[in-house]
């Protein structure tokens, strides 16, 4: 998830999550939990997966606003094992509501940062340290990567 030596401003923050909201739009509510569709996942349980890792760097932004360390994170294999668990039982509008809503504080939280803090390597993920400014190009390829997933899915399926 992580890309090196790459900047983001927040509207690609929130361009990013609004193509992968536009991949599942229209989506009947019961294909959110067809099996299978990013590996072993459902749709829902990809979407959790998002939510799970914006809920991470959210919760780093907000450390860091409070003026406590960024880091650790924890390896993207713990953050991915644990994610859907924590959000795959919500309803779907309550997850796609949260798609939204989360993407946009951390979007807000991060415009509110100077270039400096930005381009800090701060943050620690699997052994590496990274920017906020990489941590973002991360969060918005990730999106890319699973809306490109999704509207794969859709369209060998017919959906």
């Amino acid at each position: 998830m992580v890309v090196a030596d790459a900047k983001s401003d927040t509207t690609d923050c929130t361009d990013g999550r609004t193509c992968l909201l536009e991949a599942v739009e229209g989506l009947a509510a019961e294909a959110f939990d067809i099996p299978n569709v990013i590996g072993d996942w459902s749709v829902r349980d990809c979407l959790a997966h998002l939510v799970g890792w914006d809920a991470w760097v959210a919760n780093a932004l907000e450390r860091s606003a409070a003026g406590m360390a960024l880091g650790p994170f924890p390896s993207e294999r713990e953050i991915n094992d644990a994610a859907p668990g924590d959000w795959t039982q919500r309803p779907i509008d309550e997850l796609l509501s949260m798609l939204s809503t989360i993407r946009e504080s951390v979007a807000a939280r991060v415009s509110q940062m100077t270039d400096e803090e930005r381009d800090q390597k701060s943050l620690r993920v699997d052994e590496m340290a990274i920017s906020v400014n990489e941590m973002l190009d991360g969060l918005i390829e990730h999106d890319l990567e699973h809306a490109g997933q999704i509207r794969s899915w859709r369209k060998t399926r017919g959906l």
